[in-house]
């Protein structure tokens, strides 16, 4: 036993002294690796996609690579050779605009959920190796890459599989309401309709609450923006008669659907209107300064049973800043949409599909309008805001 472990020992002593001077270089291959030096940031700023750039030292840890290449995915579109290094250290400059012209497509085409894969190929003395992890299919043929999942562990920082993906930056309100400044009354009080049941027009402040008209008291951030309420005609949504007399619409404080309004303790409530509550909001300017700009707002859908004709929709009449005026469309929810949703705060966006923000939009005018029968169905308004991106 003695002289075994002596031959042992003096196999280790060649391996150790031989030419490499490193014994895993002497019965081991090393494949092609690359890390970030640090941290990466991958993110990009979407509101500033003519500028945003990544800019990241990359290492090879090895000390073997001869030539690095990322290929860059996006659906079923391949850009290969989008960024090749050949020495290490070396900075990893990948620009929005970069991947754009490279990919085919326009700003237009990025959303915030859009996300660009980059993959590495790696060629070192021994081999050449793709950063995709192994892919085994039923015969046991891989499929994909030669990098072990393991190695892509959030602790390695690699370079070799990573995607490139875009932030919002938190709001920053311009004007807005949650009907906070608007005196209520009890959750019991309901609104008595002025004018004939079946009467398309403008709605007016009775006496005491609820209210369903208010004037602006200011023009600063913190103070809320004015509205008015109208009803209109919906033929067919009511199996009881078109048009309410008396019922809750209008400003409350309510907590019978919910434990807490998104934005303070009161909002706009509509129930039973036998046809629809369009509220317009006053126009806000915004700023001269700002390029980007939206609207969004939060609707409660009680759960019920929401029918055909049911439903809500939201516009926002537009300005821009070379005095072209739209009309552009928030939401427009009915039926078994709306009960897909109920049951919980959603919040709506303008340009939902997109960043939530436009592009030099000179003032907004929102409108929402809101319908439903003599079933109760029932919706509550709050946290209405027009914003600019908060880029401090």
């Amino acid at each position: 036993m003695k002289r075994l472990i002596n031959i042992s020992l003096c196999f280790l002593i060649l391996l150790s002294c031989s030419d490499n001077n490193n014994l895993l270089e002497d019965i081991a291959v090393r494949g092609g690796y690359v890390q970030f030096k640090s941290k990466p940031t991958l993110e990009f700023n979407i509101l500033k996609l003519d500028t945003e750039k990544v800019s990241e030292e990359i290492v090879d840890p090895n000390n073997n690579i001869q030539s690095y290449s990322l290929a860059l995915y996006h659906n079923s579109t391949v850009v290969e050779n989008f960024k090749t290094i050949n020495s290490f250290p070396s900075n990893l400059d990948i620009t929005v605009t970069e991947i754009i012209n490279a990919l085919g497509i326009t700003e237009d085409d990025v959303k915030l959920n859009t996300k660009f894969t980059l993959v590495a190929t790696i060629v070192t003395p021994t081999g050449t190796y793709s950063g995709f992890s192994p892919n085994y299919d039923s015969n046991n043929v891989n499929q994909g890459g030669n990098t072990t999942t393991r190695l892509k562990s959030t602790g390695l920082l690699d370079a070799i599989e990573f995607d490139v993906t875009f932030f919002l930056p938190p709001p920053k309100k311009v004007r807005g309401t949650s009907f906070e400044e608007v005196a209520i009354g009890a959750a019991t009080d309901t609104y008595e309709r002025n004018g004939g049941l079946d009467e398309t027009g403008d709605l007016t402040n009775r006496a005491n609450p609820p209210y369903v008209d208010f004037t602006a008291t200011g023009t600063g951030t913190n103070d809320e923006i004015g509205f008015n309420t109208e009803y209109y005609a919906v033929t067919g949504i009511s199996s009881s008669g078109l048009g309410f007399s008396r019922e809750r619409i209008g400003v409350y404080s309510l907590f019978e659907d919910y434990e807490a309004y998104p934005d303070g303790d009161q909002g706009y409530h509509i129930e039973d209107a036998d046809g629809g509550i369009r509220i317009t909001f006053d126009t806000v300017e915004i700023p001269a300064d700002e390029v980007q700009s939206g609207v969004s707002f939060d609707v409660y859908f009680n759960d019920t049973s929401w029918e055909s004709k049911d439903g809500l929709y939201a516009y926002a009449n537009i300005v821009y800043r070379d005095n072209t005026t739209a009309k552009r469309d928030i939401i427009e929810l009915y039926d078994n949409d709306v009960e897909a949703v109920a049951g919980s705060w959603k919040t709506f966006v303008i340009n939902s599909s997109g960043t939530g923000f436009l592009k030099n939009v000179k003032s907004y005018e929102l409108v929402i309008e809101a319908q439903s029968g003599a079933t109760p169905e029932s919706f509550d308004i709050d946290n209405i805001l027009i914003y600019v991106p908060d880029n401090e």
